[in-house]
């Protein structure tokens, strides 16, 4: 490990240790700060046992030696692979999180289903409120401030999906609606039958991984997963409305 951590004495750094009820959440804080940091921070690390999420208040900052941290941007990097995070300004002011849970590793995949990069936030005072209130009550050990901490911590994790997926999420729609559409619809009629991938990408004209990928990224699952949901449905609306 290496790290310079140039940072201002008004800077805050508050520790934590989980309790045996904070360890059952979804999401808990193990580390949490504002710093007021100069051109020269920087942190290297080959491993630490948590989850790492950074806001940029002021200035910007590099993460992984490529992606740029700017204002009101936030991120997170999985701080089991090796990372790094420096100054790319002369002042850089971030909030940040050390967190751990069950939660933290799938919304990390839902975040980033294939590179990371910033999200920006729509909201950033609610963002900021949100932040500073768990790097606060990140000092208490009673189970009403972990659940809070859980709580917002969920609520920061949607915003940046929501951030990440919202452009994409549109332009990804208006631009295989046509392909989608025939997909669902194949699906809806067929449902019944043995039906495979290869089935579904006959119906269009993307290739099997290139469909596998926007299908996910638009409806939040797999084609086969969502055909699978389709048949428990269709199956559960027949057991209740018929004598099947």
């Amino acid at each position: 490990m290496k790290y310079n951590e140039s940072i201002a004495d008004s800077s805050v750094w508050i520790t934590a240790t989980p309790s045996a009820a904070a360890l059952t959440l979804p999401f808990y804080a193990m580390e949490a700060g504002h710093f007021m940091a100069d051109g020269d921070y920087c942190v290297t690390r080959d491993f630490h046992d948590s989850f790492l999420l950074l806001y940029t208040v002021n200035g910007a900052g590099l993460i992984n030696g490529k992606i740029t941290l700017k204002n009101g941007e936030a991120v997170m990097i999985d701080c089991h692979k090796p990372h790094e995070y420096c100054s790319s300004s002369d002042e850089w002011e971030f909030l940040w999180i050390h967190l751990n849970g069950s939660g933290v590793a799938p919304f990390y995949e839902l975040l980033y289903t294939n590179e990371v990069r910033p999200a920006v936030i729509n909201s950033p005072q609610s963002f900021i409120f949100d932040l500073k209130s768990i790097t606060t009550k990140s000092k208490n050990s009673d189970i009403l401030s972990y659940l809070d901490i859980s709580s917002r911590l969920h609520s920061l994790l949607n915003s940046m999906i929501a951030s990440l997926l919202d452009d994409e999420h549109s332009m990804r729609r208006r631009e295989y609606s046509r392909e989608l559409e025939a997909v669902l619809d194949f699906i809806k009629e067929n449902y019944a039958e043995p039906i495979t991938i290869d089935d579904m990408v006959d119906k269009i004209h993307i290739s099997k991984y290139h469909f596998i990928r926007i299908f996910r990224r638009v409806m939040g699952i797999t084609p086969y997963s969502y055909l699978t949901n389709y048949r428990i449905n269709m199956s559960k609306l027949m057991l209740r409305s018929s004598d099947m």
